[in-house]
């Protein structure tokens, strides 16, 4: 398969990675993901940069596995799922240091400058997320393969699916909205959210100031 000029990883993990994408996420969801890979993909070669594709896109592909009922569980939904697919991946026995990097790429894709200041196979999948919800500059491609991307890969009512998923997860377990982009989308969006900001924890520690 081919998109945008971009060929899609087919190593038996990168198919076995796909296949558990589609099946746990909805179909917007699933979109966004390969559009990620896509997005940084073409970002990366454009700027000629030397990374793993395999290990990008195994990264992007399983990168929102934190947002599906699935793989919900107790922290950050971006820690949930970089758990998720370290396990998944350490099952199918993929080297040590290349299931770090995917745990990397995608525990740090919605935190914003640190993923810059990694390694490619890390900073591209925030990029290629990034670019998918507005974060990142369009500019960085040109609206031909843009459109090429989105004609394949449709957005499915994108905006408004992936922040009702995002404040769904903000209502199950609004503590790890603290200190995060999670927090926005339960201000908005989660009727009853009250923000955990950071100034009441340290002056509600409980250790004496004498």
């Amino acid at each position: 398969m081919e998109l945008a000029g971009v060929v899609i990883p087919d190593s038996e993990i990168c198919k076995a990675a796909t296949t558990l994408a589609e099946e746990a996420s909805d179909p917007f969801l699933f979109n966004h993901a390969m559009r990620t890979y896509v997005f940084g993909e073409l970002v990366g070669s454009k700027a000629s940069q030397n990374y793993d594709s395999e290990v990008l896109y195994l990264g992007a592909i399983l990168h929102d596995l934190g947002l599906t009922e699935r793989f919900a569980a107790d922290d950050r939904f971006e820690l949930d799922g970089a758990d998720a697919a370290a396990e998944f991946l350490r099952e199918r026995k993929l080297p040590d240091h290349k299931i770090d990097l995917v745990w990397d790429a995608i525990a740090l894709h919605a935190t914003f400058s640190i993923p810059q200041r990694k390694v490619p196979e890390i900073a591209l999948v925030q990029v290629g997320a990034g670019i998918d919800v507005g974060a990142v500059p369009l500019e960085l491609l040109t609206p031909q393969l843009i459109d090429e991307v989105l004609e394949a890969l449709p957005r499915l009512d994108f905006k408004t699916a992936m922040l009702a998923a995002m404040a769904r997860v903000v209502k199950k377990k609004p503590q790890s909205a603290m200190l995060n982009l999670m927090s926005d989308v339960g201000e908005r969006l989660v009727p009853g959210f009250e923000r955990i900001n950071f100034c009441d924890v340290v002056h509600h520690a409980p250790i004496s100031e004498s």
